[in-house]
This record gives C-alpha cells, sequence and structure tokens, in this order.
C-alpha cells in the first residue's frame, strides 16, 4: 500500500488502514475525492454513476481495457459528468476470462498431471460472482454477453436480465466489478452507501477490503453509521472543498459517542460552538434550546442521557478529537448529588429537575399566562392551583419513591469514589484485603442510615418548601402537563410559543409588543441558568 495520502489542504495521513472523510451534502467532498484521486495516482469510484447494463459487446482484451482506462481518466478530469464504464468493464472481464479459459485448456492438454496456474481458475468473473451470490442468498449471477440472474423462490426458479437489477442488486455488481479491477493502491469512493439496506452496505464493504487487502480505501460519506462500521479507520472532516480536518485517534471513546461528536462536526460547518444536551431530537430539550441558541454560530446536539453529555463534551475538550469548536452541554438534575452535577465547569446543570420543568417556573408560566390574554391576578391564581394539585399528587409512596432514588444515586457516587483510589497489586491475597476492607467511616449500616435520613429531609423540606425548590427537586414530567392544563394549553403548544417568542428578532420585536414581552420575561429568567444565547 501507498505510505501516505496527500490531501488538499497539504497535509499527509499515514499509515495503511482505510480512511473515513464525513461531511453533509454540499460541502465539497466530491471535489476533495476528485483531489485525491489526481494527486495520489488513486482510483475513483463516482457517486455520479450509470450501473445499466444491457447487451454486453463482445470485443478484444486490448481494445476493452483501453476503453475501461478512458472511462476511468473521465471520472477524475471531469468528475461532474456521470461515470459509463461498467458495460465496457464487464466486456474487458468476459475478454480476459475467455482468455484465461483458453491458457488453462492449453495448459491441461500438453501436461495433464500438472496442476493448473490458479490465475486462470480465480479469474475476476469468478470473483465477482461469488462475491455477488454471497450477498444475495438465494440468488446466483450469470456473467455472459447477455448477463442474467437466476432467483429461487419458494422451490421456483425465476430468470431475469441484468437491466431487470434492484438498484442495490446492479450498484453491488458494479462496485464488485470495480473494486476486483482496480490496480491502483489507493481506491476514492464517493458514497459508498447509496443504494443499500445500513447491514448489506457494512457487509459488503467488508468482504470487498478482505477481497482487495492491498488496496487503500478512502470513503466519502455522509452516513454516520456506516463511517462507524469501517475497521481501523481514520476519521476526518470534511469542512470545505480544500479543507480535511483530520480526528485524533478515538479508541478510548465509545462508539455511539463518536457517532454524535463526528456527526455534530460534520454537519454544522460553520459553526465554533457545540452544546450538547439530554434527550433526543423528537423531546423538549431540542426546541427550547434550539430556540434560545438561535445563532449560526452554534449547534446543539442532543445525545441521550447526562453521562452521554459529559462523554461528549470531554471528547471535544479533554481527548481534543477535532479543533476549531468549543463544546459545551446541558444536564437535568434527576436527582443526582451536587458534587457529581457539578464536577464539570463546561456543563451547565439545569436549575430544575428536568428541561420540562422550565414551563413550570412562576414566572415563565406566568408570563405566557399574560401573553394568551389573562391578566396577572388570573395567573397568580392559577399557578398557585397548579402547585397545589402537583404537590398534591407528590405524597405516599410517590414521595418515599423519590426519597428511595436520590438514596441510591448517591450512594452510587460515594461507591464509585470509595473504589476508585483502589489500584492493581502484584499480589492477589493482597488486592482481596485492599478491596474487601473498602467502607466508609462508621461503617456501612451507619453509612445508609445517615444517607437515607439525609435524603429523606431533603426531599421532604423540598416538597413543603419554595416553589423553586419543589421544581428543582422533583421530576417535572410527573405535574408539567397540570401547568399547561391551568392555562387551557399543550405542553406543545406552550413550547411552540417559547420558541416563537425566543427567536424574535429586534427588527421583529417593534411589530408584536406582546411577543416581544414574553421573551423579555423569559430570557430575564433563564440568563442565568443558560450559556450565553450568541457568539
Amino acid at each position: 500500500m501507498q505510505d501516505e495520502v496527500n490531501l488538499p489542504d497539504g497535509s499527509k495521513v499515514g499509515g495503511d488502514g482505510s480512511i473515513v472523510i464525513v461531511g453533509p451534502n454540499g460541502v465539497g467532498k466530491t471535489r476533495i475525492g476528485v483531489f485525491i484521486a489526481q494527486n495520489n495516482n488513486a482510483e475513483r469510484v463516482a457517486a455520479l454513476r450509470s450501473i445499466e447494463v444491457g447487451g454486453i459487446q463482445m470485443q478484444t482484451m486490448e481494445r476493452a481495457r483501453g476503453e475501461v482506462q478512458n472511462a476511468l481518466q473521465q471520472i477524475t478530469s471531469q468528475h461532474w459528468t456521470q461515470s459509463y464504464e461498467l458495460p465496457t468493464l464487464i466486456s474487458e472481464i468476459l475478454a480476459e476470462d475467455r482468455e484465461a479459459a483458453v491458457l488453462f485448456r492449453d495448459q491441461f492438454e500438453s501436461n495433464r498431471t500438472t496442476d493448473p496456474d490458479e490465475k486462470l481458475l480465480n479469474t475476476r468473473l469468478r470473483r465477482i460472482v461469488q462475491t455477488w451470490n454471497n450477498h444475495f442468498p438465494g440468488r446466483e449471477i450469470n456473467i455472459n454477453y447477455a448477463p442474467t440472474v437466476e432467483r429461487t423462490v419458494n422451490g421456483n426458479s425465476i430468470s431475469y436480465s441484468i437491466s431487470q437489477m434492484s438498484e442495490g442488486e446492479r450498484t453491488a455488481f458494479y462496485l464488485i466489478s470495480r473494486v476486483v479491477s482496480c490496480q491502483k493502491a489507493i481506491m476514492v469512493v464517493d458514497e459508498p452507501e447509496t443504494f443499500f439496506h445500513p447491514l448489506l452496505a457494512r457487509n459488503l464493504w467488508n468482504s470487498l477490503e478482505e477481497l482487495a487487502s492491498g488496496i487503500r480505501f478512502i470513503y466519502l460519506t455522509h452516513d454516520i453509521p456506516f463511517a462507524l462500521s469501517r475497521r481501523n479507520a481514520q476519521f476526518a472532516i470534511a469542512r470545505s472543498e480544500s479543507v480535511v480536518e483530520l480526528l485524533r485517534p478515538t479508541s478510548g471513546i465509545p462508539s455511539d459517542v463518536v457517532a454524535q461528536v463526528i456527526g455534530a462536526a460534520s454537519f454544522s460547518v460553520s459553526a465554533s460552538r457545540i452544546i450538547f444536551c439530554e434527550g433526543k431530537r423528537d423531546s423538549y430539550d431540542n426546541p427550547i434550546l434550539v430556540a434560545w441558541h438561535n445563532c449560526p454560530k452554534t449547534v446543539l446536539v442532543p445525545v441521550g442521557s447526562c453521562e452521554d453529555v459529559r462523554q461528549c463534551v470531554s471528547a471535544f475538550r479533554v481527548e481534543r478529537i477535532t479543533t476549531g469548536i468549543e463544546a459545551f452541554g446541558y444536564i437535568d438534575r434527576d436527582g443526582w448529588p451536587d458534587e457529581y452535577l457539578n464536577s464539570d465547569p463546561n456543563i451547565k446543570v439545569h436549575p430544575v429537575s428536568e428541561i420540562e420543568g422550565y414551563l413550570c417556573l412562576e414566572p415563565v408560566f406566568k408570563a405566557l399566562g399574560v401573553y394568551n390574554g389573562l391578566n396577572e391576578s388570573e395567573t397568580a391564581t392559577r399557578y398557585n392551583a397548579f402547585l397545589s394539585g402537583a404537590k398534591d399528587h407528590i405524597k405516599g409512596i410517590v414521595l418515599n419513591k423519590e426519597i428511595l432514588n436520590r438514596a441510591k444515586k448517591r450512594v452510587e457516587m460515594d461507591q464509585k469514589a470509595l473504589l476508585n483510589p483502589i489500584k492493581p497489586h502484584v499480589e492477589i491475597e493482597e488486592l482481596r484485603r485492599t478491596f474487601q476492607s473498602a467502607m466508609p467511616s462508621g461503617g456501612w449500616n451507619n453509612y445508609f442510615a445517615t444517607v437515607f435520613a439525609e435524603e429523606e429531609a431533603r426531599i421532604s423540606a423540598s416538597h413543603s418548601g419554595s416553589t423553586t425548590e419543589f421544581i428543582r427537586d422533583f421530576p417535572a414530567k410527573s405535574y408539567y402537563s397540570q401547568a399547561a392544563d391551568q392555562l387551557n394549553l399543550t405542553p406543545d403548544a406552550m413550547i411552540r410559543t417559547l420558541g416563537l417568542a425566543l427567536k424574535l428578532s429586534e427588527k421583529e420585536a417593534d411589530d408584536d409588543k406582546r411577543l416581544k414581552a414574553l421573551r423579555d420575561a423569559v430570557v430575564s429568567v433563564l440568563s442565568p441558568h443558560l450559556w450565553v444565547r450568541s457568539i
């Protein structure tokens, strides 16, 4: 394999593993691929390719090979045109197979006791057929001058021409043919996953990498799962048609976190700040925080749990797998101890138990009420009714469940702190003694009793205490819909209205005083707790 690959910005990539360049549509991946092909003596598989195959013309080996080379040169020099080399390539493969059959016959007739040359048996045609059949069970491809596929369904055989193949079948046929025919040390593949089910894309390219172990593959894709499926690959982000940012090795970061990191980096080419939050794209975290950070240089990425947020922020700030982007995070309280929540200065903790709690803060509730036509006295009455109902709902076993939840999470954190200092020891007995003797001051019984008593006191105080304490410590999902009911709204309607207000520009504010008043009230409440809105 070639030792180094030249990139458009003048940098070089060493090693011999595959390279995966990730980026959104329109960022310039195709031009990057063309540059790499032209400046590294590489073959290129274009994204814009013709895979139509009718009848195959019978040609001499030399003529077919010349036409194939002309077509491949055009793919690199005129990247905006559609490739058309497949029929001629198959003609060349058939001519080669025909010549191999003649040589095999001649060798066999001259000396029937000698094993035939392996090259005469394992031709390109045979490798294409075997690979294709392996990935399409129940079907067998027959490549001749009128290629066909035979499919077996419930014991019955159905034959159809190659032109009637599905897009996935024909694309696989094309890619296998190109890979087994590649004579270069590097092959650049644009959109390798197109027309494939994700599992087929991964499995097919695994097979092709094994089939052509002497080729270094460079993939250009916007498909994050496919990118992560490449084994021992070097990842890079396409920033523009001339800038490719290599990511640092990520072996210590879970693949699902790498997916979020690469996805955020590649789909936010202009961003200089990435903010990770809990939840998914369809959870309330996303619309609330996207509206708050209505800034072209900021991208918000929901990643799941509190720990996922921590890992993603660490991947950017500590592991430094990409540069030029600052990473921050938001996490819900969810009953975790304050020591754990406040341990990373780059992650802000919501002042509410979870994101829905923002709808239940008294100033936000009242501002929404006034916006929807209620007077201040009526909104105050309705808020008190909401709060009374929410507290009344959380009692008995529901209240006890929250006490238990907090006690468990505190113990979980304390145990990690207690056991983390224990290091491996050359003597197993010494290691066993150290592990078995690890316990909090006063012993486990006293520790559990203390933790439970303290968390019981805290939760009980929050339940009977101020509104701020109640919304901070009790899960908002159990009562936020009651806040919406008091305003004769749905939670979705409340979120939409907040989004409209937070996205209101100063120019638009002159024409919508009511929405401006709502925006200003909400911004005043949230600003102390969230990252600065724009950069």
